[in-house]
């Protein structure tokens, strides 16, 4: 792109200068005759010359302009990996005061349920029934009672 821009000024410069010679002579011509038909479309000729010398310059400039600043603006900045933050710590807060003391007595082991087998009367099927609780039978539904 650089070298395109150094070519654009390089031709403009170029049409200058062979505009103004072109004009130097168109105007010597001109003088000489002194025909005003000659000199109008002459001249239109001449701002035919201008307008691309002036074209060719301002873009070759700015497009220099441009890669200049392009190369001195800062870099875009690089997103920052993710800072991860530790919860913050729990510390354990130990307390040595006494406010009520409370004696309790163990509590006695629970007694353990005997079950029994009993017999169902409707069918002749066996079930085991924890003693003092009643049941159903399985088979037939008859209620199931195991004595104490």
């Amino acid at each position: 792109m650089r070298f395109f821009s150094h070519i654009l000024t390089i031709f403009g410069v170029l049409f200058a200068i062979a505009s103004l010679l072109f004009t130097v002579v168109v105007g010597l011509i001109t003088s000489e005759t002194g025909d005003s038909d000659l000199s109008t479309s002459i001249s239109a000729l001449v701002f035919m010359f201008y307008i691309p010398t002036f074209l060719l310059l301002f873009f070759g400039h700015r497009t220099r302009k441009n890669l200049r600043l392009k190369m001195s603006a800062p870099p875009p900045p690089q997103p920052s990996p993710v800072q991860v933050i530790p919860p913050p710590v729990q510390r354990r807060v130990e307390t040595r005061t006494v406010v009520h003391v409370v004696e309790s007595r163990p509590a006695p082991a629970p007694k353990k349920a005997v079950s029994v087998s009993v017999e169902c009367k409707g069918c002749g099927a066996r079930k085991a029934v924890t003693a003092g609780e009643s049941s159903t039978c399985d088979y037939c539904g008859s209620p199931l009672t195991a004595g104490s």
